[in-house]
């Protein structure tokens, strides 16, 4: 049995299921400012359940899914590397790091180092969150450790990776600043505030969703012989079905 996956069909699931998402935390959005004192148990639960600044809800799941994907593809492509005689490192770097986020996006890791942060740091300002602080610095030392690699990556796929890096960043960096100096003014409760994170939030799971869809392009590319077929293993005693990669 051999699956084949059409990548722009993946693509274009992906954003339907992100507008679906937006369109429902909006509706979030509304009942939290619209619903009088939140007594009434329907408009609670749905906010729970549809609001992006919440973790442990559906869009938390579906962010971090897209990111654990991403972490299992360049797991994928490190192992195809590294059958060929090709660097692996690199991808598997990556590949923790996305899965590292996808753990992050699901318990909010980085929500652990904003009091500590601040208190330590004292930021205002666009430093008002100063979670992100760290963050950027490593992601700054990874971006000059991988300036070569990324620089022999063919062109569509170093076109593809750039766009959906500048997706991402630009909600979990530049949105999370520019919502931090508002709430630093105006607090976290306004409508103003609930924008800001859901525009940041749809940048976020833009960028990883194009970052996948780079990533099986990429596959496409480089393995063109990458095949998934489910093969019996003949047991005389057991009979069972191992899973083969080839490359």
């Amino acid at each position: 049995m051999i699956f084949q996956l059409r990548k722009s069909k993946i693509l274009l699931n992906l954003f339907i299921a992100i507008g679906i998402l937006a369109i429902a935390n909006l509706f979030s959005v509304y009942l939290i400012f619209n619903s009088t004192g939140m007594e009434e148990k329907v408009p609670r639960l749905l906010i729970k359940f549809f609001n992006v600044n919440l973790e442990a809800n559906l869009p938390a799941y579906f962010s971090s899914l897209v990111l654990l994907i991403d972490g299992i593809l360049l797991a994928l492509i490190a192992y195809g590397s590294n059958a060929k005689g090709g660097k692996f490192w690199h991808w598997i770097v990556l590949s923790g790091i996305f899965v590292f986020l996808a753990l992050d996006e699901m318990i909010q890791i980085h929500e652990q180092l904003r009091a500590p942060m601040e208190t330590l740091l004292g930021t205002t300002g666009i430093l008002y969150f100063a979670w992100f602080i760290p963050y950027v610095a490593v992601t700054i030392i990874i971006g000059i450790a991988y300036f070569k690699f990324v620089k022999r990556l063919p062109k569509r796929t170093l076109k593809l990776f750039i766009l959906a890096g500048v997706l991402f960043i630009s909600g979990a960096v530049t949105m999370e600043a520019i919502s931090g100096m508002h709430a630093e003014k105006h607090g976290e409760s306004t409508l103003t505030y609930a924008l800001m994170y859901s525009f940041e939030e749809l940048l976020e799971m833009s960028g990883a969703a194009l970052f996948l869809y780079a990533l099986i392009d990429y596959i496409t590319i480089e393995f063109n012989s990458l095949k998934l077929k489910f093969k019996p293993k003949e047991d005389k005693s057991k009979k069972k079905n191992n899973v083969i990669l080839e490359a």
